[in-house]
This record gives C-alpha cells, structure tokens and sequence, in this order.
C-alpha cells in the first residue's frame, strides 16, 4: 500500500529545489542562520516568499520588560496575592549551567497569580504554596467511592501491574491470559458504558453520548477469549512466545485487523468497509509475539483529520466523546484518545496508538502515560488508515518505559509493504530496546537541553497557574540526581516554533507553512486507502467513495448521524463541519511545487533546528553532543501543547514521560526530542526519569456526573493566557 504511494512521488531532488536558499543548511556545525541577503528560489519560476527575518542574537542581561532565557535554573521568591500562601519559585538568570536554589527576590518570569477561589490541598507531583493545583480548578474531590475502583481479578491484585509483572503471575500460575482477558473486560463493562450489538458491530443507536463514562472502546473482538485459550494451552506445553505472550492489548481504530470486527477510523463514512491489502503489520507481529487482542480503541474522527478548528479531540461521529478519568470535563488532546484512556484505567494492558501531529505524545501526557513517536519508518504503517505518509507512524502506549520497549522491540522491522521501512535497516540498536531500559544511576552524566524560546518561555503551559514551579523541581532533581543540564539559550526554534502552542511561527510566510503539506497529504493518502477498501456488495459506498471530496459529501448528506454540518453538535465547525476534509480536498493531492515548498521547508529546517540544538558550545569553544532536549508536554489557556509539531515537521521522534498534575488534575509530562532513528536514546533517558520521578497518580474521577452542556474546556478559574500576556511570560486576572 505504502510502496504504491511513494512511486508516484515527485523525485526527492525535487525538495531541494523548492527550497529557498536562505535556508539550505549550514556549513557550522552549530549555527542554523535565516539570512535576508541569499537569492530567491529559482524553481519552477516562482517569485520568491518574503524570508523570515534573522533570529535575534540574546543579550546577556535580563531585560524588566520581556526578560531573555536563563542560562541556567534558579528559584527566586516573588510576591503572590495574599490568597496564595508561600512566596512561589520562579526562574532568573544566572550562570551557563546549574541549578541554584536562591531566596533572593529577583526577576519574576511568572506572573500567573493563584485562584482564590481555590481551597487547600495536596499536589501529587509539586506543590503550589499551600494551594493544590487541583483545588485552582474547582474541582472536589472524587465522591464515587468504589463506583470505579479497579477490582481485583480472580483474587489477584492488577492494577497498573507492568506486561513483565503480569507475565510473573501467569509464569507462576496464579493467573491465565484467559484470566486476564475476563478481567480487562469486565473492567471496560464497568467503565466504558460499552454496548456491543450482535457481538461484533456498535450501533450509533447504541450510544448515549450524553454518559458520563469514558467511551474509550470501540468495538470489542468476539475471539479474544478464545485466543486466550489457545496461547495458555501453549504455555501449559512449554512455548512462551515473547514477553507478551498471553497479554492482552487494545489497537486504536485506524489499524486494520484482519478478523470479524470493524476498523473504521472512528467514522461512519468508513465502517463496514474490509481492507483488500491485509491487516496492519503492527497488529500482526503483535498477534504473532503472543498478544491477545481485545479489540479497537475509540479515536478522534479521522484521527483529527476532519476538521480544523471547533471540535472536540476525542469525538467520534460512531462513539462519541471520549472522555478523560482525571477530569471528565477536559480533553484527552489528541486522536488516540480511546487507546490512552483504556491503559490508564486498566482496560488493558498495553495500547498501540497512532501519530501524524501529537497524538502519542500529547494524549499520553495527558493520561500520565509513556509513549515513544517514533521515527517514521521504524515501524511499519501499512494496515494505518493513511493521514500523511511522510508524517504517520504507530506506537506504543503504555505504563512503563519498559512496556514501551518491549512492544517497540516486537513491532520494528523492515516491512515489504512500507518501503519507508527499509532506510531504517541498520539503525536498531544491537541488543534491543528493553536492554535499553535504564534506571535512574543513568542520569549521572547525562546531558539534557533545554531549548529556551518558545518552550520554557512564553509557552502558555509553561505560564498557566504553578506549572513553571512544577518543572522547575523536576529539572532540579535531575540535576540532584547527576543530570547535566544545559539551557540553550540561543534557541533554534525561537523564529520556526508557535511563539505560544502548537504550530509554526506566526512569522512564517504562507508558501512555508506545513497545513499546505499535511492537507495535500491527507487527499493523497486518502485516494490511495479508498482504493482498497471494499465495502459489501450493494452497498452505495462501494462504487461511489473514491476520494476526500467524496467522503466529505458523503458526510454532508447524512449529517443527521454525522454532525457534519452543525445540527446542534457542539464539536464540529457550524460552516460544514469537516474544513480539514475540505481543505484536503482543494489540494487534489497533488503533490506540485505548493506542497514540495511547504513540506521541504518545514522538514528541511525543523531537522535542521533538532540536530542544532543537540550540540551545545561552551564558553570555552567545545562541542558538547547532548542525549536529547527536554520540552514541556502539556496544555493550557486555550491554546494546546506545543511539544509534537517540530519532530512531526522533520520526521523525528520523541519520548513523552509524565511528571505531574496540572490546575485541572490532569497530567502532564516532559518530553524528550531525539535525532533521526534516536529511539534508543529516548527509551534511556525517559526510563532513567521515570526510576527517578516515580510519577504515577491514579485517575481521581472528577466531575463524573457532568453531561456535554458543561464546558468542556474552562478557563483557569479567573486568569486568561493572552499573547499580549505570555509575552510577558504571564497569564493574567
């Protein structure tokens, strides 16, 4: 499927001559410089887009009104309203290295008062004065007593027990994959308000979307239990296949399986339909290595490929809401939303989820979960309904760094039907992944980065009510714990990177910017899985659904069920609900000069700026490789979490490991950029933070009893996080 695609690419040179020169790569090392003299672009005749201007060279003096990086880590105390308790670490600049805790008043970069409507309490993860980050939110504390509690299965405690526990009690004899599969489901029976028609199909019908239940399952697979039983009749023989023998697993609703139950996309344009090509090779090295599937994850519709703006991540047309167990009125941020959620609330064990633009990284976060995007190619995409081929990879959500390694080390591998697969070949690390698997000794000596604009400064996370004082401990107990930590201050990213959430620059010109690349890709990649997807014999669809325009028309004319056009469904856009679709559909997926200067741009220099800023220069002219660079992971004041689109541009990949509790009692985590093919690095340093963080705070059921005519995204109770504030590095009353 993937092989067919790339053939009828434009050739690769034809990236490079779409590419200004003002931004072709450097011959230093260590410079990355967006030059206003270089010659315009001479490809196909085109004039040439105004360049970005150059990146502004860092004072080394901290400016009252809009204060430069600090070089380095340092609490100061600053004056908070009477209401908020104790004076409130901050950061000021100091020396090139160390954190160095202090006092004296100084520089506030954080100026995002406490609520007073907050009550005092306990913050798992960092405390905020007196006030839990909890309590800034309104929220009470969970009164369902046992209503979700995870019971014990067969006499035997599970709850986010780790696939290598799991195998111990099954080694030992104190429970059977048929047990665990019994379990898990009687687990999504009392969590998930799940109704399977028929054993095999869900009805729209079927779904009260108004629940205050999670909807995080799709579609569940009538031949679990019986695969269950077979693999524990291998193990009672003596085969265990792999560490995951007997485990069982939930697939996010993009990956097809080649068996009785439905692969959507979490539509309703796509159900019904089989894939001609075969099952997702993810998926069946998974089956192969001993996991039982459970069934489909629900997701975002179209893996947030509808629509552009106006709708809720996490809503499916088939499903409906998904909905976060920390905090029922917020969002799962991003389209493998049914997948993180199932882990979390032990649904089961572990979960394959699926990324184009952030959603591993940031639904992990927020679900308190580990994740590794990795390198598009490492694993296989054939079976993944295609979003953007340059862009889509699966992976592994789970509770442990050490999960995601073993399932990593399961699924990676060249593949026949993903020739993207194949420049990977001798980039997987000798002894594994697992082996990888470190504790936090590995910390000593490690070099972490921290590229200051725009993630550590006027991010809105960053800004949001105790979230720098949050971060600033954890960057402190690295250090503690032997971690060198190196703040680059002279930031790659200042003039490519959203100066405040996800996206690019605000600066970047028209011709550079990635939608153009990720609309024509999804047309493309649509056009392409549609010519395999068979759907029964008369059914309408079968002749008639050949491209995004069609399925967007499709959509339209059954928006009773669809929500394509409003119809009093809050989440899509009133215009026509589906302006993704739309937008991909004006490209035609044609991948002409407009793609090729928008895709090659934003690879060319998003790499460039990743592998920049891995090498640190110290005052003394060394060159100094880093083992990855450390960004805030999580979401806030209206703007969502800007960790993913910068390894999403450049093909990179990156680990996400949760490190706290933000104003909402949802999680959030640090994540860790790599180079090209780095994955073995990240599953290093996010397992030495998690040994050394221990980060794991059980989902607290807020707001369970809520419906849908609740916000669904509040403010932080009394503060707004405007550009004109976040410039100032503040959120403000």
């Amino acid at each position: 499927m993937k092989t067919s695609f790339l053939l009828a690419l434009i050739p690769a040179a034809a990236v490079v001559l779409a590419l200004p020169n003002n931004y072709a790569r450097q011959d230093a090392p260590s410079t990355v410089t967006l030059s206003t003299t270089a010659e315009p672009p001479r490809a196909r005749a085109r004039a040439a887009p105004p360049p970005l201007p150059p990146r502004p060279r860092r004072s080394c003096r901290a400016r009252p009104t809009r204060p430069t990086a600090p070089p380095s880590w340092t609490a100061t105390s600053s004056a908070w309203p009477a209401a908020s308790g104790a004076a409130t670490p901050t950061l000021r600049r100091t020396g090139r290295r160390g954190f160095t805790p202090s006092t004296t008043r100084g520089l506030v970069l954080l100026a995002c008062p406490l609520s007073k409507q907050g009550k005092s309490g306990r913050q798992m993860g960092g405390h905020v004065g007196s006030r839990s980050f909890a309590a800034l939110a309104g929220a009470s504390p969970a009164p369902y007593g046992d209503k979700f509690s995870m019971p014990k299965c067969k006499g035997v405690e599970i709850q986010d027990l780790p696939i290598e526990h799991l195998q111990g009690l099954m080694t030992e004899g104190r429970l059977t994959s048929h047990d665990l599969v019994e379990c898990y489901l009687a687990r999504i029976k009392q969590t998930n308000k799940y109704i399977c028609h028929k054993e095999t199909h869900l009805q729209r019908s079927d779904i009260n979307i108004h629940s205050s239940h999670t909807h995080s399952i799709s579609e569940l697979n009538p031949d679990a239990l019986p695969i269950a039983t077979t693999l524990d009749a291998e193990r009672r023989r003596g085969r265990v296949r792999s560490p995951l023998h007997g485990i069982p697993f939930l697939v996010k609703d993009n990956l097809y399986t080649a068996d009785v139950h439905n692969t959507s996309e979490g539509t309703l344009v796509l159900l019904g339909g089989r894939y001609a090509e075969g099952e997702a090779t993810v998926v069946a090295k998974l089956r192969a290595a001993g996991g039982v599937l459970l069934g489909h994850a629900t997701m975002s519709e179209a893996a947030d490929h509808r629509a552009l703006a106006e709708y809720a991540s996490g809503y499916s047309s088939r499903t409906g809401q998904t909905r976060n167990p920390y905090n029922l009125t917020q969002s799962t941020a991003g389209s493998s939303s049914g997948s993180v959620v199932a882990v979390r609330i032990n649904q089961a064990a572990v979960a394959v989820g699926t990324e184009t633009y952030g959603s591993l990284v940031h639904p992990a976060a927020q679900l308190g979960l580990y994740t590794v995007k990795s390198t598009p190619g490492l694993l296989s995409r054939h079976g993944v309904v295609t979003g953007s081929y340059y862009h889509d990879t699966p992976g592994p959500l789970a509770r442990s760094m050490r999960d995601v390694a073993v399932m990593l080390d399961i699924m990676h591998g060249p593949d026949p039907l993903d020739n993207l697969t194949y420049q990977a070949v001798g980039r997987y690390p000798f002894e594994g992944y697992t082996a990888q698997v470190a504790n936090k000794s590995a910390l000593r000596g490690m070099k972490l980065g921290l590229p200051w604009d725009p993630y550590w400064s006027t991010n809105a996370h960053m800004n949001s009510p105790g979230i720098r004082q949050a971060y600033e401990q954890r960057i402190q107990e690295l250090e503690e714990a032997g971690a060198q930590i190196y703040n680059i201050t002279n930031s790659p990213f200042t003039a490519l990177a959203n100066e405040y959430g996800a996206g690019q620059h605000s600066t970047v010109p028209p011709p550079f910017q990635h939608s153009t690349a990720f609309a024509t890709l999804l047309a493309a990649g649509y056009a392409e899985w549609l010519r395999n997807w068979i759907f029964p014999e008369g059914d309408s669809r079968r002749d008639t659904l050949k491209t995004v325009a069609d399925m967007a028309a499709w959509n339209a004319a059954h928006n009773a069920t669809t929500g394509a056009l409003g119809n009093g469904t809050w989440w899509w856009a009133p215009e026509t609900g589906q302006s993704f679709y739309d937008a991909a559909a004006a490209t035609n997926g044609t991948l002409g000069s407009a793609f090729w200067t928008a895709f090659g741009w934003g690879r060319t220099t998003a790499r460039q700026a990743i592998d920049q800023a891995h090498v640190y220069i110290t005052d003394n002219g060394t060159l100094l490789e880093l083992d990855g660079l450390l960004v805030p992971n999580g979401r806030a004041g209206g703007y969502s979490s800007a960790c993913a689109p910068m390894p999403s541009y450049a093909g990179y990949p990156i680990a996400s490991a949760p490190v706290g509790l933000d104003g909402f009692s949802t999680p959030f985590a640090l994540g860790v950029y790599g180079r090209q093919y780095g994955e073995a690095k990240l599953v290093r340093v996010a397992s030495a933070m998690e040994d050394l963080f221990r980060w794991n705070e059980a989902p607290r059921w807020h707001n369970a009893d809520t419906r849908q005519d609740r916000p669904w995204d509040a403010p932080w109770p009394g503060y707004t996080c405007s550009k004109e504030s976040l410039a100032r590095y503040a959120c403000t009353k």
